[in-house]
């Protein structure tokens, strides 16, 4: 894909690489959804007041490293939800039960644990085969009802950057605002739900990022800063 980069996100990535300004999410709403797993409770007992891109990469490969995949969910989902800490846990609840009802008794419905068996598929497969074919399985056969790509691409980046933030293998994140964006500023009309996208997106960001000497995460993270407000 050959599209010109728009003048705001070029001059980004010709400054210095920035990390991600910590910002604070509230831990009541989803202690009240977990309330039924204790190791996702201590978790959230565990994380610093204010999470980052950094942060949350240090949490994500210490719980992964001790088996907890649902506890490196929890923690991506604390991420990517941010300030809409409400909306965010209920939503994570509908992931965790599978449930049918998209309703607020889901707090009271049991967790489905073959959930952490596709999540786990997805970490091994992003860091296997790579950004797209892991976008792919979790997209098709290996999907998460209620988990779309604006999410399950949190959880491949914080799973397959496993040289840090900026790693040139990291999956990056590829959301409603990332789209947005791109469609809006770059004139880039892509959708965030079809595999094909997702490749064109990965082709985008490493044109892109090439003359500056960035990686495709790097690339990412600034667009994902141009629109959000948190890179």
């Amino acid at each position: 894909m050959t599209t010109r980069i728009p003048a705001v996100l070029a001059e980004a990535l010709d400054g210095e690489a920035r990390p991600q300004s910590p910002f604070p999410w509230a831990k009541q709403p989803w202690h009240d959804q977990m309330h039924d797993l204790p190791d996702v409770l201590a978790l959230l007992d565990g994380l610093p007041e204010r999470v980052s891109r950094e942060s949350t990469l240090d949490t994500v490969s210490a719980e992964l490293g001790t088996g907890k995949v649902l506890s490196a969910f929890i923690a991506v989902m604390v991420w990517g939800w941010g300030t809409t800490a409400g909306m965010g846990a209920l939503r994570t609840r509908w992931i965790l039960t599978q449930t049918k009802s998209k309703s607020g008794g889901t707090v009271f419905e049991p967790v489905d644990y073959s959930v952490a068996d596709r999540l786990e598929a997805g970490a091994k497969s992003v860091r296997a085969d790579g950004a797209l074919e892991a976008f792919r399985l979790m997209n098709n056969e290996g999907r998460i009802l209620h988990l779309r790509s604006s999410y399950f691409t949190k959880w491949l980046y914080f799973t397959s950057a496993l040289g840090g933030t900026e790693d040139p293998n990291a999956a990056p994140i590829f959301d409603d605002r990332i789209v947005g964006w791109l469609e809006d500023r770059a004139g880039v009309p892509l959708e965030k739900n079809r595999t094909d996208s997702y490749g064109e997106y990965l082709d985008l960001l490493a044109g892109w990022g090439e003359p500056y000497g960035r990686t495709r995460a790097q690339v990412e993270t600034e667009i994902f800063r141009l629109a959000t407000g948190r890179g």
